[in-house]
């Protein structure tokens, strides 16, 4: 239990730790103090709700405090840097999305700092696929006669989505671009959660929402779903067809949670929460928790097998995003 006294022997210890070398520090992690876990975006979004269903896990398991700090500033970009610059010591770690670690390598011009080699994969979580949705009393009732509606008029439609770049935003650039009908306009929103309401009430045509925050919403019958960006049906929302089954071939696209730290962290440290964070993931009760919100849970990656992920996506939807046209000033 970390009390009062125990805070206090932290604080104190603090400024002496960093003089000890990197060895002795991972020697007594996590003792010195409370972990920063950094979410690249705002609250009640996909990373945000992943993140704090594993920090309640996480803590008894480490025996330290886990404080979750969101940071959505220029599509989470600002986030990631303060990860990438933070001291390896295993006190700051970074919930690694898509959108972080893939997309704003192809979005930022110049990019503010080498994300590939400043950060590194701890452990996977889980993957999040899209799910197109409209609004309830929409006249579309299947993506056939939503495409035919904006093929005929493409200027008349408008979607929205999370920051320029992320994965809600680079889905539906990428639905249109596959039905030839880029002149909808996109209305990108702070947080993806924002664009959700505007669309509840009918001020948007559409919008890709990640399965896990769009579950509640189908669920509750505030919008209507017509697909879903996954390569089988999600059996929490198994009403919902693939977007394959729905008409359009091959359309997969999805965001994914993992928990990312600066590349000189440790092997010791990073190691200790990859098994810790692997164990609590692929646990029953918390493969169960995550299934039920729409969420696929893949089966449990080292911490290589994480880079190696990264470096797959990355080879994959960098060309992707670049292909959308869209940009960001770094």
């Amino acid at each position: 239990m970390i009390n009062r006294r125990t805070l206090l022997g932290s604080a104190l210890a603090a400024p002496f730790l960093s003089l000890l070398p990197r060895q002795a520090r991972a020697a007594q992690w996590p003792a010195a103090g409370p972990i920063r876990l950094v979410v690249a975006q705002g609250g009640g979004g996909n990373a945000d709700v992943v993140a704090r269903i594993l920090v309640e896990a996480l803590e008894p398991v480490l025996g330290q405090r886990i404080v979750v700090e969101n940071n959505g500033t220029a599509s989470g970009m600002r986030a990631t840097e303060d990860v990438s610059k933070a001291e390896p010591d295993g006190y700051t770690l970074l919930v690694g999305t898509s959108s972080q670690l893939v997309h704003n390598i192809a979005l930022f011009d110049p990019l503010p700092v080498d994300i590939e080699s400043t950060l590194r994969g701890v452990a996977m979580i889980n993957e999040v696929p899209m799910v197109m949705c409209v609004p309830k009393d929409s006249p579309d009732t299947d993506l056939a006669g939503l495409t035919e509606r904006v093929l005929a008029d493409p200027a008349a439609f408008q979607y929205g989505s999370g920051p320029t770049g992320t994965t809600t935003h680079i889905t539906g650039a990428l639905f249109l671009q596959r039905i030839g009908a880029e002149d909808v306009v996109h209305i990108p929103y702070p947080r993806s959660p924002e664009a959700m309401v505007d669309l509840i009430a009918g001020r948007l045509n559409f919008v890709f929402d990640p399965s896990l925050t769009a579950i509640g919403q189908v669920q509750g019958d505030a919008v209507r779903p017509l697909g879903v960006s996954a390569p089988v049906r999600l059996p929490a929302l198994a009403e919902v067809p693939t977007m394959e089954e729905a008409g359009l071939p091959g359309f997969v696209s999805q965001t994914w949670n993992t928990i990312s730290a600066p590349a000189d962290t440790p092997q010791e440290i990073v190691d200790t929460l990859n098994t810790m964070i692997n164990e609590i993931v692929q646990s029953d009760e918390m493969r169960t928790r995550l299934e039920d919100l729409a969420s696929i849970v893949p089966p449990a990656k080292t911490p290589a097998e994480v880079d190696a992920y990264y470096a797959e996506q990355r080879e994959t939807w960098i060309p992707v995003v670049r292909g959308t046209g869209a940009r960001r000033e770094g």
